[in-house]
């Protein structure tokens, strides 16, 4: 039997949560999600990737002190506290939205 991740717990397959639309799921990731700007959401994808702040800046061409500042902004909105966390979140949002249909 396999599971699926669904808002940060372990569903299985015939359970109500799991057969959420994409959309439904995407918001049960974290609220927050949608309240991060394009800069933060850039700068998360980067940390989820493993980069160092040093070398997001450096790709983003920004200082560290910038990515330091959106990564506080973005861990704020999502309450977490942790590089892990928000690598975790991303990954799980970004292979949601990859799952909705592209007619959309």
């Amino acid at each position: 039997m396999t599971y699926t991740i669904a808002a940060d717990r372990y569903t299985r397959p015939n359970s109500p949560a799991a057969r959420t639309s994409p959309s439904r799921r995407a918001a049960a990731v974290h609220p927050g999600w949608a309240s991060l700007t394009p800069a933060e959401l850039r700068v998360a994808r980067l940390v989820a990737e493993g980069l160092t702040n040093r070398a997001v800046a450096q790709r983003l061409c920004i200082s560290p002190h910038t990515v330091d500042s959106h990564l506080r902004h973005a861990f704020a909105k999502l309450g977490i506290s942790s590089r892990v966390a928000l690598a975790r979140l991303t990954l799980i949002h970004d292979h949601i939205r990859t799952d909705e249909p592209a007619d959309r």
